[in-house]
């Protein structure tokens, strides 16, 4: 009986154990089973993980290119400001540019516009200028003319009257001088008028006292058809030859001769006065008297006295009246001075 329930009970042990292992076999399939589904699902998962992985990454990366497409295209729009805001400044600075050209070109033109303003208002003074200085020069050549031609008719009625009254002279029109011999009115190395030459000098004070007034003023003009005050003054000039004063050297002859040439021309300038007083009355245009004397010595020989002999010397010998022509100016010329002072303007 023993024997039978240890049969037994081995037979029941070994069922047990093998119930057991069943039973582990089917829990480790299940596991195994569960652990396949896991591995599956785990590996759809992981790969769903990576799926979502990538469309994360793609998504993160489509966004840093949206976003940095964004700040290009912020960077291309903030450039293309910056290009507009240079372009508008350029333009800005262009329009101001052609402003301030224009602001110049205006006054340029301006300026311009003045200078030609001036330029033709000076080309008109100038061009009147011109021609008040030709009117001038014609003014004025016509008074020396007219001077000129008035002593040329003194010179002539004086040498007609003298020869008239036996008194034989020589004119110079172009230096308007009446000559006298020295000959004839002195003795040698002497400065007193003979009888003959007093006669001859009165004569020549006579004539002179009838034409002068014609051509002077300060005394009355009788029987003048036209009064030409013309000259500045008459002087009585005395001229010696070019010969020593005996054994005197050169300086010492030369003072000799100043001093008969000057007591010379002062013997007929004071002849000339004693015998027609009215002489001295005559003024020239400045009222001042009109008769002066003066004495040259030898220093003003004649041209065509070479003076090589004492014959060739008489003609140095000689007392001169030359006719001044005054220096002033017509009522004509005067006019026209005034008007070229106004076109000059003061001071100038």
């Amino acid at each position: 009986m023993a024997r039978m329930r240890t049969s037994q009970e081995d037979d029941g042990g070994e069922g047990y154990f093998a119930s057991v292992s069943d039973l582990m076999v089917g829990v480790l399939f299940v596991f195994i089973l569960m652990l396949t589904v896991f591995a599956l699902n785990f590996r759809d998962a992981e790969q769903a993980q990576m799926v979502e992985r990538d469309r994360y990454e793609t998504a993160v990366r489509a966004a840093e290119q949206a976003k940095r497409a964004a700040q290009l295209a912020q960077e291309e729009a903030n450039a293309q400001q910056r290009l507009a805001a240079e372009a508008q400044e350029r333009a800005d600075q262009q329009e101001r540019i052609a402003k301030s050209e224009q602001e110049n070109a205006k006054r340029e033109r301006e300026r311009a516009t003045k200078q030609q303003a001036r330029a033709d208002e000076k080309q008109q003074e100038n061009e009147r200028l011109r021609a008040l200085l030709r009117q001038a020069m014609v003014q004025l050549q016509h008074d020396i003319e007219d001077r000129t031609a008035a002593r040329d008719r003194l010179l002539t009625s004086l040498e007609n009257e003298l020869l008239a009254r036996g008194v034989k002279v020589q004119v110079d029109q172009r230096s308007g001088i009446l000559r006298l011999s020295g000959d004839l009115l002195f003795g040698t190395g002497s400065a007193v008028l003979s009888a003959e030459a007093r006669r001859t000098v009165q004569a020549l004070a006579d004539v002179m006292a009838r034409i002068l007034p014609c051509y002077t003023s300060g005394a009355a003009a009788n029987g003048c058809a036209v009064v030409e005050t013309v000259l500045e003054t008459v002087l009585v000039e005395g001229h010696t030859d070019r010969q020593r004063f005996g054994l005197l050297d050169r300086l010492a002859s030369q003072d000799q001769n100043d001093r008969l040439s000057a007591e010379r021309s002062l013997s007929v300038f004071l002849e000339l006065r004693r015998s027609r007083p009215a002489m001295d009355a005559l003024r020239n245009t400045d009222q001042q008297p009109l008769l002066g004397v003066s004495g040259y010595g030898e220093r003003r020989p004649l041209a065509d006295a070479p003076c090589a002999s004492k014959d060739d010397c008489g003609a140095d010998r000689r007392i001169d009246l030359r006719f001044v022509l005054s220096a002033r100016s017509s009522t004509e010329l005067e006019k026209i001075r005034e008007e070229i002072s106004k076109v000059l303007g003061p001071g100038r």
